[in-house]
């Protein structure tokens, strides 16, 4: 099980170095050409600008670097946009990020918007096809629709525990060895 967390406001910048750090194919598929590292500082540098319209996911590997990362841009209706570093692919994370976004999406009544991908992509198709957004090709480009369903009490609910969950990885990621020694003194007193 892959744990999505949010990324907080302070930690955007890792989002920059994920992007910078994919190797070229990756670059590839999450942007549909070869970019280059200064359109990405370009296109990081509006993100931090404005966080209020750019929601970031992540799931982060031991060193608490950004494995994957799901981008929600947010203007009329949402963008939704996917990495996941080549030797992580094809383990769970594209889909669990996607999740995550959606029902994040979902209890903030954000419930139209779009993915676009390559059309030779067929590992976000399928991922697509998965959780019920609409694909169609035109011009070398596939875009999915997304049309999510308005939330009903399941969803706050699975909201609330996923944050919850978020915060304790959080927590436990970066104080590994005092939570350690917490709960061994109070497993002995």
């Amino acid at each position: 099980m892959h744990i999505v967390r949010r990324v907080l406001p302070y930690e955007y910048p890792k989002y920059r170095t994920h992007l910078k750090s994919l190797d070229p194919e990756g670059k590839h598929l999450r942007f549909g050409f070869q970019i280059k590292d200064e359109t990405i500082d370009a296109l990081c540098d509006s993100i931090e600008a404005d966080k209020e319209n750019h929601i970031l996911f992540c799931v982060e590997d031991t060193s608490l670097e950004f494995i994957g990362v799901g981008h929600i841009a947010l203007s009329e209706e949402m963008d939704l946009a996917l990495s996941v570093f080549k030797e992580h692919r094809k383990q769970g994370i594209g889909s669990a990020l996607i999740e995550r976004c959606i029902q994040y999406c979902r209890t903030h009544n954000i419930l139209k918007g779009k993915i676009l991908c390559l059309s030779h992509n067929t590992a976000i198709k399928m991922l697509c096809a998965k959780h019920n957004i609409i694909m169609s090709s035109e011009h070398g480009e596939t875009q999915g629709e997304i049309s999510l369903p308005h939330p009903d009490l399941t969803a706050y609910i699975n909201e609330q525990v996923a944050v919850q969950q978020d915060m304790v990885d959080f927590i436990i990621k970066r104080n590994p060895i005092n939570l350690t020694k917490k709960l061994l003194s109070n497993t002995i007193s």
